[in-house]
């Protein structure tokens, strides 16, 4: 009984250590391996359409892993970068084809630093925002000294752009507008995959929201990642009336200073009878889509 026992744990260890390896080399993944196994149901593990929101405490960042090309859309505050190489490696993810710097805030852009220096970056988006309200507005030092850098390939986010990711399309509809609010410059975008639909928001304000309805831009959809973590200023009414999400995630921290999200947006999205999700409250949220069906994944739980 006892060597049984010994064998039993030197066969654990040896897996332990082989998948280790395989994972860190990029030969195969943890999740490929559980499912190679017969450990997991491949459904949804290895689905089409991945979209990841990030846990990154008072601030936004969120991973489109489409077929095999990947997107991250902000990176967090400054100490937040860690928490996202992090979750990208234990993810597999050793290339970002695309990151979207939605706009000059270091609650968005903060972490970038730190995820250019531990990835492949294809290409840069940036929005195009006026010089005067960077610099008098920006909190982002970074963002600006991004914009005049030439080893990066950088382009500006403008509205009508679309972006091939292989089996889906990510298409920018704003800003669309010219503001005085910085937030209201916020790269906002659209991701399908057959018949799901996600609308990403950045900090865009009701302002930008009104833009974005009087020249056609919005539609319905299915997830909705809210705007500016659930303020007040975001998710006006009407807005909500034509994209009619189905679902939204607030990327918020516990216990922050802004009181985010707000009740009057929560009550608003509670009244719809909108399936919300909240990183404060259940960290980290995965959404995943095989192009009909969506299916959420909080704490490795459906």
């Amino acid at each position: 009984m006892k060597r049984i026992r010994i064998i039993s744990l030197l066969f654990i260890l040896a897996f332990v250590t082989v998948t280790a390896v395989l994972d860190t080399f990029g030969i195969m993944s943890y999740d490929k391996m559980m499912i190679l196994l017969g450990l997991r149901d491949p459904a949804f593990t290895e689905a089409e359409l991945s979209v990841h929101f990030i846990d990154v405490g008072q601030g936004d960042s969120t991973l489109i892993v489409s077929g095999d090309k990947t997107v991250l859309i902000d990176g967090g505050e400054k100490e937040s970068g860690s928490t996202v190489v992090s979750y990208l490696k234990s993810h597999g993810i050793y290339d970002i084809d695309y990151v979207i710097a939605t706009h000059p805030h270091s609650d968005h852009t903060g972490g970038l630093p730190e995820i250019f220096s531990s990835f492949e970056i294809g290409e840069v988006i940036v929005p195009e925002v006026p010089e005067n309200i960077i610099d008098e507005l920006s909190s982002d030092k970074f963002f600006i000294s991004l914009v005049n850098r030439s080893d990066i390939l950088i382009s500006h986010g403008y509205s009508g752009r679309k972006i091939d990711l292989d089996i889906s399309e990510l298409e920018i509809i704003a800003p669309c507008g010219t503001y005085d609010d910085i937030n209201n410059y916020s790269i906002v975008s659209v991701l399908k995959h057959n018949n799901n639909t996600f609308l990403f928001s950045g900090d865009a304000e009701e302002e930008s929201e009104a833009d974005m309805l009087k020249k056609g831009k919005l539609q319905n959809i299915d997830v909705l990642k809210a705007g500016h973590h659930g303020s007040s200023t975001s998710t006006g009414d009407e807005f909500l009336e034509v994209t009619e999400p189905e679902y939204t995630v607030i990327s918020c921290g516990t216990g922050n200073s802004y009181n985010h999200p707000s009740e009057k947006t929560m009550r608003k999205l509670s009244e719809r009878k909108n399936r919300i999700f909240r990183t404060d409250l259940q960290g980290s949220i995965t959404a995943e889509s095989d192009g009909n069906t969506l299916k959420f994944i909080v704490n490795g739980k459906d």
